[in-house]
C-alpha cells in the first residue's frame, strides 16, 4: 500500500499548485482501516491523572514557560492542510525528535489548569498547534503517506522508534480530541515501529559504545504499543519483547546466568546482551559516560506508559537500574550536576540528566537521595531560567545539541505527569546527607577510574580512556560544577615534539591503591605517538589535598618544543547568577582578574610565581618557579574553558633516547584561601631516579614511577618503593580547618 499511496500524493501536490486544493487523498486511503479503530486500533482509554502536587506544580509552571517560548516557531505545513511542525521540516533527528518532544510538552499542558496569561496564547490554539504536530509527524511517517520537507519521509531510522514513542504518548493523552483519521495515522506509525522489532534481537555493546541507551529507548515503543492496543494481533508479542529489551538495556556479563525469576521466567532466559560492566559502569562514546549511565530512565520512562494504561510495570523495568543508579549517584554533584569522570563531549550543564533519573527513581525506587537530587535540579534550574525573559534554560552558547531546550521542555513534560500519577516520593535527603553518604573512595577497575569524594572536594582519575584527572571544590557550594572543567586532558595536560601529534594519553600500566581516606594511581603512558612515557602518580589525600608528581622520558630522539602539564581546567563563563564571567588570580605577584567571555584575543600569562590561588577558593603550588594561565575568551564545545598550568617549558628542544627532560611536583588544594596558598610550601627534591617526592610540614609522600625497585631520599625521608609504588612517609595531615594548610 506504501508504495502506490505515496505516487498518489506526489501527484496530488503538483496537481495542487495548479487547482482549488482537493480533499487530501489519504482520507479515501484511510478509509479502508477505520473500522480498525474498534478492533486492532482501540485504544485502552488513558488512565487519566491524579491531583496537582507540590513538584508537579513547579513542573507545570516550566510547561506553560515552553509554550511561550516555542510558539514562534510554529508554522503551519505547505504540503497538507491541518497540519504544523516546529522549528524545522525534514526526516532527520533534529528535526522530527523536535517536533515529537514539542507535542507531548503541549499534550502535559494541556492535562493541567492551562493559563493563557503566562503562555501568551489561548488554549483552543495551543490544542490546534498540539494536533497540527501530530498530524505533521504521522502524515510524514514511512507507514503513511507524504515525505518531510527534504522529499523524505522519517521511520525505520535508528532512533525513529524513540521519536515514534514520544509522538505515540503525547497522542495517547489527547486521544478522545482527535479525528479517525489521525488517530489511525498514529495507530499505524506506533505499530509499524514496534513492528521492527519483533524478530530483531537487542544488541550488545560493551567497550567504548554501548547499546544500553538503544534497548532502552527501544522498548519504549513496545511498551507503548503495549498499552494502547490491547486487541492488536501483536499486543502479545508486543509485551514480551518490551520486556526482553528492557531486560536487556543495563546487562553485565555475569547477569546471563541470572536465575532470578523476573516477569515470570528466569532471567538468563531472556538475556542475550550485555551493555555495562560488572561493576556497573557504561561506555558511551569511547568514555565512561554518565549521561548513558542513566539510561535507566527510558526503562523507568515505560511506567507512565503502564500506569497509564492501568496496568501493572514489568519488573524488567527495574533490572539493574537500582545498581546504576548506585553508581550514578556517587557521580551526581550536590547541584543536581555531574562529575564527567571521563570528560564529557556533550554540553557540561547537563543538569537535565540528574533530575530525569532521580525524577525517576524518587517516585518510583522510593529513594531519599534521589528525591534530593530531584529537588536540587529542579532548584539550579530556576536559577538558569531565571537568567531569561523567554522561559529558555540556556545560553546558546552553552550547549551543542541543537534541540536542548525542547528535550528539557520534554523531561518537564514527564517528570509533571510522573508526579500527577505517581505522586512525589519520599522525603529528600537533607543536602549534607546526601553529601556523606556518597562519600568516599570508588575504585571502578572495569570502567578504569577511581573517586574520592568528601565534604571537601571530589577528586578523580581515569586511566583506560585515555587520562585525566579531576579536583573539584566542595559540593555545598552548589557551584563546583561551573568551576572545574570536565577537561580530557586535565592534570595529564599536552606534550608537543617536532614532526609528531600529541596524541591522547595511552595507558601502559598502571596501579591503584585505595584506603577508606584516599587513592592512588600511579601509571606510565605512551604519549607522542608512543615516542615519549609519562610517568604520574596521583594522591588524594585525606581532607581536601591533592597531590600530582610527574616524570616525562623521550623513548627515541625528539626534539620537544612545549610542555603544558600538571593542567586544572577552570571555567570562566558569562552565567549571571551563576559565574560572573571573570576569575580573578592570585599569585605571589599580586592579583589579576581575567575575564571570560571577551572579543579580546587568547592569551598564555606566564606568572612567576610558584603558587597561585583562584577566586579566594582554590589553592595550586608548584615545585616550578612559573606558573601559567590559559586565558580563552570564547565558547568552545559548549563551555568557555581556562586553565592553569602548573609545569610550563617552551625551551626543551633535541631530547635523546632514555633522556628526561621534565620533572614536576604540585599540590592542589580546593577551598584554600589565598593567604593559605601564599603561606603553603611545596618541598620537592631534585633527582634523577625514578622516585619522585613531597614534603608537606612532616607529611611526606613518594611514588616509584619506574620499572624497578628503587631508592630515593625525599628531603629527611629515606625510602625505597617497588615499581609504581606509592607511600606515605609519616602519617597524614588531615589539616581539618576551613582555609586549608598552612605548609611551612
Amino acid at each position: 500500500m506504501k508504495a502506490p499511496s505515496t505516487v498518489v500524493l506526489v501527484f496530488w501536490i503538483a496537481a495542487n499548485a495548479l487547482a482549488e486544493q482537493p480533499a487530501p487523498p489519504y482520507a479515501a486511503l484511510l478509509s479502508g482501516d477505520r473500522a480498525k479503530l474498534s478492533g486492532a486500533f482501540r485504544v485502552r482509554p488513558h488512565g487519566g491523572l491524579g491531583a496537582e502536587t507540590p513538584l508537579s506544580r513547579v513542573c507545570y509552571k516550566r510547561l506553560l514557560d515552553y509554550v511561550r517560548l516555542t510558539q514562534p516557531q510554529i508554522h503551519d505545513w505547505p504540503q497538507a492542510e491541518g497540519c504544523r511542525y516546529h522549528k524545522r521540516d525534514d526526516h532527520t533527528e533534529l528535526a522530527v525528535r523536535q517536533n515529537a518532544t514539542v507535542a507531548l510538552g503541549y499534550a502535559a499542558a494541556l492535562a493541567g489548569p492551562y493559563e493563557r496569561a503566562v503562555t501568551g496564547v489561548p488554549r483552543d490554539k495551543a490544542v490546534a498547534d498540539l494536533h497540527g504536530l501530530l498530524r505533521y509527524l504521522a502524515l510524514t511517517h514511512a507507514a503513511n503517506f507524504l515525505p518531510t520537507g527534504d522529499g523524505k519521509p522519517w521511520g525505520d531510522q535508528w532512533q525513529s522508534a524513540f521519536w515514534a514513542a514520544i509522538a505515540g504518548h503525547a497522542a495517547w493523552l489527547v486521544w478522545d480530541g482527535l479525528d479517525d483519521d489521525l488517530r489511525l495515522m498514529v495507530a499505524r506509525m506506533v505499530a509499524h515501529e514496534a513492528d521492527r522489532f519483533l524478530h530483531q534481537a537487542p544488541p550488545s555493546g560493551l567497550w567504548k559504545d554501548t547499546k544500553a541507551e538503544e534497548n532502552a529507548w527501544n522498548s519504549e515503543i513496545l511498551a507503548l504499543a503495549d498499552c494502547m492496543f490491547p486487541d492488536h494481533p501483536n499486543h502479545a508479542a508486543w509485551h514480551e519483547q518490551a520486556i526482553v529489551y528492557m531486560i536487556n538495556s543495563l546487562v553485565r556479563e555475569t547477569d546471563q546466568n541470572d536465575a532470578r525469576v523476573v516477569d515470570g521466567r528466569p532471567a538468563a532466559k531472556r538475556i542475550t546482551a550485555v551493555t555495562i560492566h560488572d561493576d556497573y559502569t557504561l561506555e558511551n562514546h569511547g568514555r565512561v559516560h554518565p549521561d548513558y549511565l542513566a539510561s535507566g530512565f527510558l526503562m523507568l520512562r515505560n511506567a507512565l506508559f503502564y500506569r497509564g494504561a492501568g496496568l501493572p510495570v514489568p519488573d524488567s523495568a527495574f533490572y539493574n537500574v537500582r545498581e546504576t543508579f548506585g553508581v550514578f549517584k556517587r557521580l551526581a554533584a550536590a547541584n543536581g550536576s555531574c562529575y564527567y569522570v571521563n570528560g564529557q563531549d556533550w554540553w557540561p550543564h547537563r543538569h537535565d540528566v540528574p533530575l530525569m533519573f532521580a525524577g525517576f527513581m524518587n517516585v518510583l525506587g522510593k529513594d531519599p537521595d534521589a528525591a534530593y537530587l530531584e529537588i536540587a535540579g529542579l532548584r539550579f534550574f530556576a536559577r538558569m531560567h531565571g537568567r531569561f525573559l523567554d522561559g529558555r534554560a540556556y545560553d546558546p552558547r552553552e550547549f551543542n545539541y541543537a534541540n536542548a531546550e525542547e528535550e528539557l521542555f520534554c523531561r518537564y513534560a514527564e517528570l509533571y505527569l510522573l508526579h500527577r500519577m505517581s505522586g512525589d516520593g519520599p522525603a529528600p535527603s537533607a543536602p549534607d546527607d546526601f553529601v556523606r553518604s556518597q562519600s568516599g573512595v570508588y575504585h571502578y577497575d572495569a570502567g578504569g577510574f577511581v573517586t574520592h569524594r568528601t565534604a571537601e572536594k571530589f577528586a578523580s582519575f581515569a586511566w583506560r580512556n585515555g587520562a585525566m584527572g579531576l579536583v573539584y571544590p566542595q559540593d555545598r557550594t552548589l557551584d563546583n560544577t561551573w568551576f572545574t572543567a570536565p577537561s580530557e586532558r586535565g592534570l595529564v595536560g599536552r606534550i608537543q615534539c617536532e614532526g609528531l601529534e600529541d596524541t591522547a594519553p595511552k595507558l601502559e600500566d598502571h596501579r591503584v591503591d585505595t584506603s577508606e581516606n584516599g587513592f592512588a594511581v600511579t601509571a606510565r603512558f605512551g604519549r607522542c605517538q608512543g615516542k615519549v612515557e609519562q610517568w604520574l602518580a596521583m594522591i588524594s589525600l585525606p581532607g581536601p589535598a591533592v597531590i600530582y608528581l610527574e616524570r616525562l622520558v623521550a623513548r627515541e630522539p625528539v626534539t620537544v618544543t612545549d610542555v603544558a602539564t600538571a593542567t586544572i581546567a577552570i571555567l570562566n563563563e558569562d552565567a549571571p547568577g551563576i559565574a560572573p564571567n571573570q576569575r580573578t588570580l592570585y599569585h605571589a605577584k599580586g592579583q589579576q582578574t581575567v575575564t571570560g567571555a571577551s572579543e579580546q584575543p587568547a592569551r598564555l600569562l606566564t606568572i612567576e610565581t610558584k603558587w597561585l590561588n583562584i577566586d579566594n577558593r582554590f589553592g595550586v603550588v608548584s615545585s616550578r618557579h612559573s606558573i601559567a594561565y590559559r586565558d580563552n575568551n570564547a565558547y568552545e564545545r559548549a563551555r568557555l574553558e581556562e586553565e592553569v598550568i602548573a609545569n610550563r617549558l617552551s625551551d626543551v628542544g633535541p631530547v635523546e633516547a632514555g633522556q628526561e627532560f621534565s620533572r614536576c611536583a604540585v599540590l592542589v588544594m580546593p577551598n584554600q584561601l589565598r593567604t593559605a596558598t601564599a603561606r603553603s610550601r611545596l618541598l620537592f627534591p631534585a633527582g634523577t631516579g625514578p622516585v619522585l617526592g613531597v614534603k608537606l610540614r612532616t607529611t611526606g609522600v613518594a611514588a616509584n614511577l619506574g620499572t624497578d625497585r628503587a631508592k630515593a631520599m625525599i628531603v629527611d625521608f629515606d625510602v625505597e618503593l617497588d615499581a609504581f609504588e606509592t607511600a606515605f612517609l609519616e602519617p597524614v595531615d588531615l589539616c581539618p580547618e576551613p582555609g586549608g594548610c598552612d605548609d611551612e
